[in-house]
């Protein structure tokens, strides 16, 4: 029997034993009464070893718990690490991509105006020769000398005009060009930071709430075996106090 039937017995025979007459004392079987001690006597070392025991295995409990919640906070910090590395790279990534993108796009839209300009210089070039071929064919007639040159005059103005006109429609047309990739470069740029601030405040609150349940669980764990084993010295002492107890109310035998 264990220690807690051993208690009953004790119980049953306090509570069957014959009372002294004008006190609150009570006769027990002597006898009886001792073999139940002896009994529980021998039963307390094992009841201890097996609270010792207990307090050991909390003990173990307690280390493996503490190492898992160090295994789990260091985990969770690696996985944190590598949520932020990997979101790092993939900002460098982007930011590449667009850095490269928007210097093609300015490339093409200096390709295009240089390309703008030099066609309407070559414009120009051509109306201000046949301008200039046209005056000269009209010179070369004899009745028509000075008509010639004013209409010669007027047709050169026209063509340098003209060509002005062209040179500065085009140079306005690549301005506007340029400022459109600059300003889509711009955008490009704005979004690549956006998408990475997002990526890296993901990143951190995952790693957070790894940690957070981390915690909670070594807590957990600490306050279950903290319970169980306050639980199991609080009926060791009991069973002390109770047979101390029934002991002091033993004063004869029959």
């Amino acid at each position: 029997m264990n220690i807690d039937q051993y208690l009953d017995e004790l119980d049953d025979l306090a509570e069957n034993g014959s009372k002294v007459a004008f006190s609150n004392k009570i006769a027990i079987d002597g006898k009886q009464m001792k073999t139940l001690l002896e009994d529980i006597r021998l039963s307390l070392p094992t009841e201890i070893a097996q609270a010792k025991a207990i307090v050991a295995d909390r003990n173990n409990i307690l280390v493996k718990a503490k190492d898992e919640a160090v295994a789990a906070t260091t985990t969770a910090q690696e996985k944190s690490r590598a949520l932020v590395s990997a979101a790092e790279d993939k900002v460098r990534d982007l930011a590449m991509k667009t850095e490269t993108y928007c210097k093609n796009k300015v490339d093409e839209a200096e390709a295009r105006a240089r390309q703008i300009v030099n066609t309407a210089k070559e414009e120009a070039a051509a109306v201000k020769n046949a301008a200039d071929a046209e005056a000269a064919a009209m010179v070369e007639a004899s009745e028509v000398v000075i008509r010639a040159r004013e209409t010669a005059d007027t047709v050169t103005k026209e063509a340098q005009d003209a060509a002005a006109a062209t040179v500065s429609d085009a140079q306005q047309q690549a301005d506007s060009i340029i400022k459109d990739a600059y300003r889509k470069a711009e955008e490009m740029v704005q979004l690549a930071k956006k998408t990475s601030e997002e990526a890296i405040a993901k990143a951190n609150k995952w790693s957070e709430e790894i940690r957070v349940s981390a915690s909670d669980f070594s807590n957990d764990v600490i306050a279950r075996v903290d319970s169980a084993v306050e639980n199991a010295l609080k009926e060791i002492k009991d069973a002390k106090a109770y047979v101390a107890s029934v002991t002091g109310n033993a004063v004869s035998e029959n």
